[in-house]
């Protein structure tokens, strides 16, 4: 019987490469932000100058981050933002969040791509009969998330996706790699996880007991901080050898 059945992914910088995004994330969120705030405007709910409106997202924003990782627990995007408009002085309870959400537009960052071998790797997985799922430490919703991963031919390999933002936990939480386990119907001693944040990724699945593997693509050097991966990759096809060394040990 094959020892791994399931391989887990983080998102950015793991499948999708961020290194050639164009602009910073301060000017991805303002141009994302100004379509909520038009929103709100037609609306007819009463706003402050939109300079005023952004500068209290990024005051809120850091200050949910800063208290979600003291336990690790999932920021929401929707809870954000309700924080955000009761701030302002909005009726949070008059505003349809959903369609909050798709006025924001999320889409795929100009320069931000698949890795060249993503497709080809997510393939050969699934044709050699892996499991597949997918965390990421992003306080949106999946379906968010999943525009991105349509776009780039991705979305049908994988067969479970979370944010932590829908679990409520954020790697290295055991409780969200716990649950794309619990989707896949695999232990973790039969899956494997490949991330490039060391003291995210890479530490909560040594303590979940998944094989961990360190994704260091050459535009990435983060430090390991005592953090020990099972292996070290530094392109996604490299992982598919490591899977056949597993299996032989089975």
């Amino acid at each position: 019987m094959a020892r791994i059945r399931a391989v887990l992914f983080d998102m950015d910088d793991t499948l999708i490469d961020w290194s050639g995004a164009q602009g910073d994330i301060t000017s991805i969120e303002t141009r994302h932000l100004r379509n909520v705030y038009h929103y709100l405007a037609r609306q007819n709910h009463p706003l402050p100058p939109f300079p005023l409106f952004f500068e209290q997202f990024r005051t809120t924003m850091f200050a949910v981050w800063a208290e979600a990782k003291k336990d690790w627990t999932g920021v929401s995007f929707v809870g954000v933002l309700r924080t955000l408009f009761a701030c302002c002085g909005l009726n949070v309870a008059a505003i349809d969040m959903d369609a909050v959400l798709r006025a924001y537009d999320w889409g795929v960052i100009p320069g931000v791509v698949p890795f060249a071998d993503a497709a080809r790797v997510l393939a050969s997985l699934k044709n050699d009969g892996y499991k597949t799922g997918l965390i990421t430490n992003s306080m949106q919703p999946i379906w968010m998330r999943e525009i991105e991963l349509s776009a780039f031919g991705l979305l049908d390999y994988l067969d479970a996706r979370l944010t932590s933002g829908d679990v409520g936990y954020m790697k290295p939480h055991p409780v969200i790699y716990q649950r794309a386990l619990e989707l896949l119907e695999v232990e973790a001693e039969a899956a494997v996880f490949v991330g490039d944040r060391p003291e995210n990724d890479i530490a909560g699945a040594n303590q979940v007991g998944l094989t961990s593997v360190l994704m260091a693509p050459p535009h990435l050097n983060r430090a390991l901080n005592g953090v020990q991966p099972n292996f070290i990759i530094s392109k996604l096809e490299e992982l598919l050898p490591i899977l056949a060394q597993l299996q032989g040990e089975s």
